[in-house]
């Protein structure tokens, strides 16, 4: 059994809840457990750039036979997008950071796909739609320059997302059946 969708990053995996230590790092007991219900292999996100160095790292400070196999994936997630323009950064210089880490990772044999990216229709107080489809058209030169398939999220957004390209594996999907089948036409997967 593969995860392909842990967001093992996020801070409650280290005790932190709403900003505030509850408790130790619980993560190697999560991932042991994980293990000794037959997870073999876990792939943790990256939901922008920070994430996406934290998700390499874990990886590199994970490894062990008492735990799945780990892998990461590097990108943005659509309703973070905003951050390609955010604090002093071009989008250019922020695609570089990305491409950096993604490179080094890939070389490591670390991250395994560009994602977590796509569109989110359903939340588009975090990021409207203009800058979504801007930056997920802009993670697919991630994945040409690098080779590696993408990590998709899809919500609620009709034909916009489906006419986009094709090879990988459409995690988060909450369309309909027909939408479905179409993705399946491209040659893409369900998560």
């Amino acid at each position: 059994m593969i995860d392909i969708g842990a967001n093992l990053t996020d801070p409650v995996f280290q005790g932190l809840y709403r900003g505030k230590q509850r408790h130790e790092s619980d993560l190697p007991t999560i991932l042991a457990r994980a293990k000794t219900c037959g997870v073999e292999k876990i792939i943790v996100t990256g939901g922008n750039l920070e994430e996406s160095r934290k998700a390499v790292q874990l990886v590199q400070e994970n490894s062990s036979d008492a735990f799945p196999r780990l892998f990461a994936t590097v990108g943005v997630h659509p309703t973070r997008c905003n951050e390609f323009e955010a604090d002093g950064r071009t989008p250019d210089s922020y695609f570089a950071e990305l491409l950096a880490v993604c490179v080094q990772g890939k070389e490591e044999g670390i991250v395994v796909a560009i994602g977590e990216c796509g569109l989110d229709y359903d939340r588009l107080e975090f990021c409207d739609k203009e800058t979504q489809l801007k930056y997920f058209e802009k993670q697919f030169q991630l994945a040409e320059q690098t080779h590696l398939p993408l990590f998709l999220h899809n919500r609620n957004t009709g034909g916009d997302f489906y006419g986009k390209f094709s090879n990988g594996v459409v995690h988060s999907f909450t369309g309909g059946k027909d939408e479905m089948f179409e993705l399946v036409k491209l040659g893409l997967y369900i998560g």
